[in-house]
């Protein structure tokens, strides 16, 4: 008899997720000064590559439910970070379907777009909150966010090609 293989990467792409939400919330409770998110944002780095990449549990419903708890830590208005990982999500799958899988440079500029449409919506929310914002962060943030992806793709595309290759054996 054959059994069948259990395949962990979805739970565990999930689990990147909700750590990624957590851990900033821990880093500004404590008012540390190593807070990454200032300067890149993994959470848009995280939904892109996975929602792209098909895992099971990046839909809609789920990233909204995520969105609004991130919210609830961080304390920004709330229903903008699901709204924003909606946008991305809607996004990646979009340039999925059109095929942007077989150039690393296309799906890095599409990935680009992505935030930057992100970072536009962040824009309009705080502009038409009458929210004063710092607008020279964020352009740091979207360039962090932008330089970081190739580091972080090339972590997480060896992480889970190597638990496939486990998981094979």
């Amino acid at each position: 008899m054959f059994r069948a293989k259990k395949n962990y990467n979805n739970i565990i792409a999930l689990g990147f997720l909700i750590t990624s939400i957590l851990f900033n919330s821990i880093f500004d409770e404590f008012s540390l000064s190593a807070n990454l998110n200032k300067y890149f944002n993994i959470q848009f780095l995280l939904i892109y590559f996975f929602s792209f990449n098909r895992f099971i549990f990046f839909s809609i419903i789920p990233l909204f439910f995520l969105g609004l708890v991130n919210d609830s830590i961080m304390g920004s208005p709330f229903g903008m970070s699901s709204c924003i990982y909606i946008l991305i999500y809607k996004i990646a799958v979009y340039q999925n379907t059109i095929k942007l899988r077989s150039i690393f440079k296309a799906e890095w500029i599409a990935f680009g777009i992505s935030i930057f449409a992100a970072y536009i919506l962040i824009f309009m929310i705080y502009f038409f909150m009458g929210n004063i914002y710092d607008f020279r962060m964020l352009i740091y943030n979207f360039l962090g966010t932008f330089f970081i992806y190739p580091i972080g793709w090339i972590f997480l595309k060896y992480i889970f090609l190597k638990m496939e290759t486990v998981g094979n054996e």
